[in-house]
């Protein structure tokens, strides 16, 4: 009765349950659809052929890895909006996202230089020749559309910023369903189009990027947030950019490095052949589609600490994140009950079309590599709430100096000593996720309960309550 009572006054307090369910419910849901993004791709892709399914999660991962380094940068700018909104400076709020924008145009140009290498990447890594003529047609294309996916997340932090997360779940769930519908008729060449394969694919998602951002820009230019937040003074502003860039880039590399560490063991572990990896595939796409809803909780997270903080109440930033940390690990809770005694069910979609054939090599691998993320899922949600709410701060440096020594000495290295120099297999390769997963939950949780991050600010401030 006293837990029941607890919890029921915990669910109204500021910065309780009601309110960080409140803008993380939303991006949750967004998060989990638009993971999808990718995951239809390889669901179709699975129909299609093997070889372009197989190459689908290494390409994407490297893609993904690539440009998250400049899309979280820039979408960093939400914290910038949440902490302008705590401090009332709301005619701050519409440059500053517009700042983000025009760093994306950089940040694109950038990324189609570096497509200018596509070839030699993915015929040096050792994937069959098949699987590397797939993955350079993916990587490629989605180089492509490479300024709509950074600069999408960019306008979205107009409102994640303010805790306006529904929105953003709306116009995600449009772009995910034009996604799937361009899915089916660009990769099977439907209603008269040719059929592209996995170029279709990829094609298919930088058009919904497209479209997604047209919708951002038609709804932050309306003459409310105008009025409101200022959103229609589009003058460059270096000094703003430069403030970005220092607490937005580590927060890139955290995050680029993170996917980089995964999509390095995906492609050492299609060395050892087509079987380990498409069963790694199958077991990473199921687990990314149920662990997105975190990521969506770690965007709430930093939110209401930006929020609270941006006000100089960082006492109240704190009961947040300790409802973000005990609704994330109820979640968890479910999850692993699914991935321990339902497996089958996370691998199901992949049962069907060109992994049919396959299913019954590679199903009990996938199912065992599920099994081994049990001890990941249990260490990395705590990770993620609380490097979430020391950057919603302004500590990113912190959490990207961590994830780059674990990515290199944690994960990558020991992955090609396992499986490159002593043969050991695909299982072994994914031990070594613990481990990561365990130093960098560690880690962040020390800074967090050092509470140097009360003290800091993105935005400058008169004052600031220690």
């Amino acid at each position: 009765m006293n837990i029941l009572k607890n919890i029921k006054r915990h669910y109204n307090i500021r910065g309780g349950y009601k309110e960080f369910l409140k803008i993380a419910m939303p991006m949750c849901i967004s998060m989990g659809v638009s993971s999808f993004q990718l995951f239809a791709d390889r669901i179709f892709l699975s129909y299609y052929s093997q070889a372009s399914y197989a190459a689908s999660i290494p390409a994407g991962s490297c893609i993904v890895g690539l440009i998250s380094l400049f899309l979280y940068t820039l979408a960093y700018v939400d914290v910038f909006v949440a902490q302008y909104c705590g401090k009332k400076e709301y005619r701050s709020i519409g440059p500053a996202v517009w700042q983000s924008v025009y760093l994306s145009v950089v940040a694109a140009f950038i990324i189609l230089v570096f497509s200018l290498f596509t070839e030699q990447i993915f015929t040096n890594i050792g994937h069959p020749n098949a699987v590397a003529l797939e993955e350079i047609k993916y990587f490629k294309t989605l180089c492509y559309g490479s300024f709509f996916a950074i600069a999408t997340p960019a306008l979205s932090g107009f409102y994640t910023g303010r805790s306006k997360t529904r929105i953003v779940l709306y116009v995600t769930a449009c772009s995910v369903i034009s996604n799937i519908i361009l899915d089916f008729v660009l990769i099977f060449g439907k209603f008269g189009f040719p059929e592209m394969g996995i170029t279709g694919a990829a094609l298919a998602t930088n058009i919904s990027f497209v479209v997604t951002f047209i919708t951002y820009v038609f709804l932050i230019v309306s003459k409310k947030n105008k009025n409101i937040y200022n959103t229609r003074q589009l003058r460059p502003d270096f000094t703003f950019m430069k403030r970005l860039l220092k607490y937005g880039f580590p927060n890139g590399v955290t995050v680029f490095f993170d996917i980089i560490a995964f999509g390095i063991l995906m492609i050492i572990i299609g060395t050892i052949g087509v079987s380990e990896l498409t069963a790694s595939n199958i077991a990473c796409s199921a687990y990314h589609i149920f662990f997105m809803p975190i990521v969506g909780g770690n965007i709430a997270t930093s939110v209401i600490v930006g929020n609270y903080l941006g006000r100089n109440e960082a006492s109240v930033a704190q009961i947040g994140v300790r409802s973000a940390f005990q609704i994330v690990y109820s979640y968890v809770a479910i999850l692993v009950f699914v991935i321990m005694l339902l497996p089958n069910l996370l691998i199901a979609p992949f049962s069907f079309g060109a992994q049919a054939a396959s299913i019954d090599t590679v199903g009990h691998m996938a199912v065992n590599i599920l099994r081994l993320f049990v001890v990941y899922l249990i260490f990395d949600p705590a990770y993620n709430v609380f490097s979430s709410a020391i950057k919603g701060a302004g500590d990113t440096a912190f959490v990207a100096k961590r994830i780059i020594f674990a990515s290199i000495f944690l994960m990558m290295i020991p992955t090609y000593l396992i499986v490159v120099v002593f043969k050991l297999g695909v299982y072994a390769a994914w031990i070594f996720a613990w481990v990561y997963s365990i130093f960098l939950a560690s880690s962040c949780y020390l800074r967090y309960k050092s509470n140097k991050w009360k003290k800091m600010r993105v935005v400058e401030m008169d004052v600031i309550d220690g």
